[in-house]
């Protein structure tokens, strides 16, 4: 019976692993407007972040992040989430707006210029992207969830009004506080973001 033990725990620690999704996310976080080209790079990948010059930290879990300097990337990887693809790069930008409201304050218009400006330059112009909106955890779930679909909505609303971009390029999804950044406690407002990912 000892000789079996060794294998039982080789076989339970197989099964933990088969049971673990090993798809990951990348999500790399701007304080600072980034450029159009830029957030395309990063976005469609034509360049990794090493060779763009963009500046980048990894986060572990159960750890938390020190601010970033003003202007760089942090790289957030985060393991376990299930719409992601293996190499799923999207962009974290602070956008702001009004207490429970989802009108955009104009200090968060610089960033979604760039988003804008990326969408109609000639390389990404049959791109699409997909907005996704989230809150940090205080309130109630259902209320969170609702206003972080209203938010990614007034995003898309916004992208779509001054840049002409057809809706079809844009699709908006709000997950409010279901996923909180790695290495953040879900009350942190860092949380409060807004997600850019390709769309194909």
């Amino acid at each position: 019976m000892k000789i079996f033990k060794p294998l039982l725990a080789t076989a339970s620690f197989l099964l933990a692993l088969q049971a673990t999704p090993l798809q990951a996310e990348q999500v790399q976080i701007y304080d600072h407007p980034p450029s159009a080209e830029e957030m395309g790079r990063v976005l469609f990948g034509e360049e990794s972040g090493a060779s763009s010059g963009i500046k980048m930290r990894s986060i572990s879990f159960g750890k938390k992040a020190s601010p970033a300097p003003k202007s760089k990337a942090v790289a957030h990887e985060s393991a376990g989430n299930s719409n992601a693809s293996a190499e799923l790069t999207s962009i974290g930008l602070p956008i702001k707006f009004a207490y429970n409201s989802d009108d955009i304050l104009e200090e968060s218009k610089p960033f979604l210029e760039e988003v804008g400006k990326m969408l109609t330059l000639d390389q990404y112009a049959n791109k699409r992207i997909v907005i996704e909106g989230h809150t940090d955890s205080a309130g109630s779930d259902s209320y969170n969830k609702i206003l972080s679909q209203r938010r990614a909505d007034a995003v898309k609303h916004y992208l779509s009004k001054n840049f002409e971009i057809a809706t079809t390029r844009l699709q908006s999804r709000g997950l409010g506080e279901s996923k909180p950044l790695p290495g953040y406690s879900p009350e942190d407002e860092a949380n409060r973001r807004v997600q850019f990912y390709s769309a194909g």
